[in-house]
């Protein structure tokens, strides 16, 4: 039989070996991890939540609060200017315009955040003061930079992605996103290899991609960019993260440029409770 000499022949060669393929995004995953991995970083606020209630026979009174945030975002000028996902640091668009029922009758949540203290969290750790210049909530962005003056931000260099390059992609083709891990992995520099899933184009052109990270760059296999992940909201419908093409980041990102930045808050200072 002629299958007696080909288990012989498996017997004296060992175990087939089936190698497999690489992912032909993989040699650009390199590539861009390689020269764009300081690109992203982490942002860190301390915010103060505030919230009104209208509506219902009884008024509601609920006291500011602070919380604190962070966020991964991305370099886009030489200058240290930063993208990130406004959800991310401000967490009250979710909740604001709300309503929610009560015995005493249907009442509408208002929210806001003011920052009061902003930190970009450099790649070796070092912590520079920012600063938020603008947010645009109907694509979720907002634009940090660097505050003027500051020591720390002294002789640093930035690594940003290049807006202006921008590639494109349809549905199943691969991407690439470079992110960070959190504080609990030493926010080390990470590559994702993920795909397109969709893309819309009503009530604007977003792409929607499996392994795309808020704040972060998702790059075409050719290694353009394609834009920064961000939250799409609906009202009463929830939200999903979507892929904010390139040139409208770009188009915000110049009105940045010359915006004041925000007024910003000191922290409260926790008083110390000595012990008799």
């Amino acid at each position: 039989m002629k299958l007696i000499p080909i288990l012989a022949l498996v017997l004296l060669t060992g175990p087939v070996q089936f190698m497999r393929a690489e992912d032909p995004a993989a040699p650009m995953a390199r590539k861009l991890f390689a020269a764009q991995q300081d690109s992203v970083v982490w942002v860190s606020a301390v915010i103060k939540i505030s919230i009104s209630a209208e509506g219902g026979k009884e008024g509601v009174n609920i006291p500011d609060r602070e919380q604190k945030v962070e966020a991964l975002a991305t370099f886009i000028d030489d200058k240290g200017m930063l993208v990130t996902a406004l959800s991310s640091i401000d967490p009250t668009k979710q909740i604001s315009g709300q309503e929610i029922r009560t015995a005493s009758g249907t009442t509408k949540i208002e929210a806001s955040a003011t920052m009061k203290e902003v930190k970009i969290i450099m790649p070796d750790s070092t912590e520079v003061p920012g600063e938020v210049v603008l947010r645009d909530a109907d694509l979720d962005l907002a634009f940090i930079r660097p505050k003027a003056g500051s020591k720390e931000a002294e002789g640093l260099t930035y690594k940003p992605i290049d807006l202006k390059s921008a590639g494109t992609s349809i549905p199943t083709d691969e991407v690439i996103v470079i992110a960070r891990q959190n504080e609990i992995l030493s926010r080390v520099p990470t590559v994702i290899i993920g795909q397109v899933m969709a893309v819309t184009k009503k009530p604007r052109a977003f792409l929607i991609v499996n392994g795309a990270v808020a704040g972060c760059p998702t790059y075409a296999e050719s290694g353009k960019v394609l834009g920064i992940a961000a939250q799409r909201f609906v009202k009463g419908k929830g939200t999903a993260l979507v892929i904010v093409p390139a040139a409208d980041v770009l188009e915000i990102a110049e009105q940045a440029k010359t915006a004041k930045p925000e007024k910003t808050e000191k922290p409260a200072v926790k008083k110390e409770v000595k012990e008799n």
